[in-house]
Order: C-alpha cells, then structure tokens, then sequence
C-alpha cells in the first residue's frame, strides 16, 4: 500500500519532477562561461590525473585489450552521478523546507528530482562514453541498447538510499558529516580506480555485497567487452534495488510528520 502510494504521487508529479530536474541540469553551472560543459569538465580532469597516476602503477595486462583511461572512465562517471546523487539526496528536505512546510507536496517528489536530474546526466556520460570505446578498444554491440535501462537501475538503487538519508539526515544532520568522510573510502571498496583483475578470485563473489558494484560493473562491461551482464549480476540488482526501496519507502512514511515538523 505504502510503496503503491509513493509511485502514483511519482506519476502524479512526473512533469514537475523532470522539468525541474532539467532545470538543475541546465542551470548548475548558470553565469559561468562554460555552463553546462562543467557537467564534463569536472570529471575529466578527474580521469585525467587517475589515468596518468595508475597508468604508471598497473600494467597493460591487468586491463587487457583496452586502455586504462577507458577502463577508468566507464567505471567512474556512472559512479560520480551516482554519489552525487546520494550526498544531494540527503539534502532533499532541508533544502526545501519552504515548499514541505508551506504546499501539500509529497517529499519523496524533492528525493525524485535529484535522481532525475542525475539520470539525465549519466544518459549524457554515457553518450560520451560509447565513441570513446570504439576509439581506445572497446566493443560495441547490441549490448549497448541495455545502457538506458541499466542506468536507470542504478539511480533505482540511488533513489531508495536517498529517501532514507533524507529523512533521517533531516533528523540528524551528523549523518551529512559522516557521509562526507565515507563516500570517498566507499570508492575503495570495489574496482573503480583498480582493476578487477588484482582482486583474488576467492574473494570476488563477496563484491556483490557493495550495494552499487554489480551496476557498475555492468555498465563498465557493456562498454568495454559487449559483455552483457550474468545472471548473478542481475538477481544482485534486483535485490539490493528492492530492498532499499522498500527501506527508503519505510523510512518515508514512518518519519514523514517528525520531517515535517523539524524543516
């Protein structure tokens, strides 16, 4: 009933939600010379200064065919959107207070926004993505036509993790503090930066406990292989996309009126 609700006041609001999301797209970066263009700028020079620092440190082996720079940025620029969108999301309420104490809008509408928002930037990322893989050795295919649908999936998983921080960072602001100082380790935790390849074998199957790894991982393949994701990747998507929507739609409605009333 609960998560039925939540998903017609989505459909309900779906026109505010993405002409807003467009919006933050098209308007983070307002007044400076470049606009919109930071939106790639930024990770860019990121995978610039990884690139040239790993390429030093991993050999040609461990990233097989391809380059590392492509090995890199498949992994990274699915990630940023989807980190970004988590430290957004924790900000959702406090960020329009005004809105949820003064219109009868549903708060999950504010979580949906940012998501929309950096679903529509990872579409970008990867448009970006699919001639940089034909140009450093990557293999395109029909695999690639999963792309939409795995992003989707992944800013899924972002959705359920950031209603539930919404709410509860609203209640407890420390949680904004000790995201900053997590987030950045969380990317240690699973091949991003490092390839697969050095990770024992024995240990691999236990990645699919980090939450964000089987979409990652995915995506990554689809770009640099054509490999379409197994059937282990797919049951983990599943799963941890699930469990925390029903989390995050828990959260929501249990600690909705004590929201309300802290904003």
């Amino acid at each position: 009933m609960k998560q039925s609700l939540l998903f017609r006041n989505l459909y309900r609001y779906r026109r505010y939600i993405f002409y807003n999301a467009w919006n933050e797209l098209h308007l983070r970066y307002a007044g400076t010379g470049m606009g919109i263009f930071w939106n790639l700028i930024h990770p860019l020079c990121e995978i610039v200064i990884y690139t040239i620092v790993f390429s030093l440190l991993i050999s040609r082996g461990e990233t097989q065919q391809y380059s590392y720079a492509l090995y890199l940025t498949s992994g990274l620029l699915p990630w940023r959107t989807f980190v970004d969108a988590i430290a957004q999301g924790g900000d959702a309420f406090s960020q329009n207070a005004t809105y949820l104490k003064r219109l009868a809008i549903p708060p999950e509408i504010f979580v949906a926004k940012i998501t929309i928002t950096s679903l529509l930037l990872l579409f970008i990322y990867l448009v970006f993505l699919l001639p940089l893989s034909a140009l450093f050795g990557g293999k395109l295919g029909l695999g690639m036509l999963l792309l939409p649908l795995l992003a989707f999936l992944l800013q899924g998983l972002g959705f359920g993790m950031e209603l539930a921080l919404a709410n509860l960072q609203t209640l407890f602001p420390d949680i904004r503090q000790i995201l900053q100082f997590l987030i950045p380790l969380w990317s240690w935790t699973m091949p991003i930066f490092y390839p697969d390849t050095i990770i024992p074998i024995s240990v691999q199957p236990f990645l699919y406990l980090n939450p964000p790894y089987a979409f990652i991982k995915s995506i990554r393949y689809i770009i640099l292989e054509n490999r379409i994701p197994d059937l282990q990747s797919w049951f983990a998507m599943t799963a941890w996309i699930l469990f925390f929507l029903w989390l995050g739609i828990s959260i929501n409605e249990n600690l909705q009126d004590d929201v309300r009333d802290v904003v």
